[in-house]
């Protein structure tokens, strides 16, 4: 963008953000960002929350489609400019009362329960965890692949089946879920924003990533 930026008041703005996010993003970073702005009244504003494609996604953000996407750094396409928003860490999630106890699993007992597993691009059987567990000789069986995170909580609470999820999201559902201490280290997981460089000195972007990066904190 050449010349000088636009002036941007949030307070009387109508403009239209898109956010690509995943639902676990969406429900942490993006209902924080909804909440922030009716707190402060900025009632002429809105807000899309879109799923990422992938192979999308450079094109999405270089026509505007998209204003910025919440995506794992390994994500964020080559050139575009990116901010780390917030640090994950995992734990095995699974029902109360889960009739192997409330103890944290060992390697092999890990391995030898029956998994649910997150596939962003859907039907997915095959994870980081299990790059772990082939490293330390084992393998693990996954039942079952969703592409939402939402679902996994319905699915844990009425079978005895386990997954391996974000602290974040798992904090939620401590009323119904079981959060354990993985047996094995994991690489924590950076969630980071990505934008178009053309956007760089967009007043309205520039105050939209402001805001993102405030309810990561949040």
């Amino acid at each position: 963008m050449i010349g000088t930026p636009s002036a941007f008041d949030p307070e009387t703005s109508d403009r239209i953000f898109t956010i690509g996010a995943n639902d676990n993003a969406t429900a942490i970073v993006g209902s924080r960002l909804v909440s922030l702005a009716r707190r402060h009244g900025l009632s002429g504003m809105r807000f899309a929350f879109r799923s990422i494609d992938p192979m999308r996604l450079t094109g999405q953000l270089e026509a505007g489609d998209l204003d910025v996407a919440l995506i794992s750094k390994d994500a964020v396409p080559n050139g575009m400019p990116a901010q780390p928003l917030l640090e994950e860490r995992f734990m095995m999630a699974q029902r109360k009362d889960h009739p192997r106890g409330s103890r944290p699993p060992t390697m092999r007992e890990y391995a030898r329960l029956q998994h649910v597993i997150v596939s962003g691009g859907g039907g997915g059987f095959r994870g980081f965890v299990d790059d772990i567990l082939a490293k330390n000789g084992l393998t693990r069986r996954v039942a079952v692949s969703v592409q939402h995170y939402s679902v996994v909580p319905l699915l844990l609470q009425s079978t005895d089946l386990v997954c391996t999820l974000p602290q974040r999201f798992l904090s939620r559902y401590h009323d119904v879920l079981q959060s354990l201490r993985l047996p094995f280290d994991t690489t924590p997981f950076t969630l980071y924003a990505t934008w178009h460089a053309r956007f760089d000195r967009d007043r309205g972007h520039q105050w939209l990533r402001q805001q993102l990066e405030e309810c990561a904190r949040g």
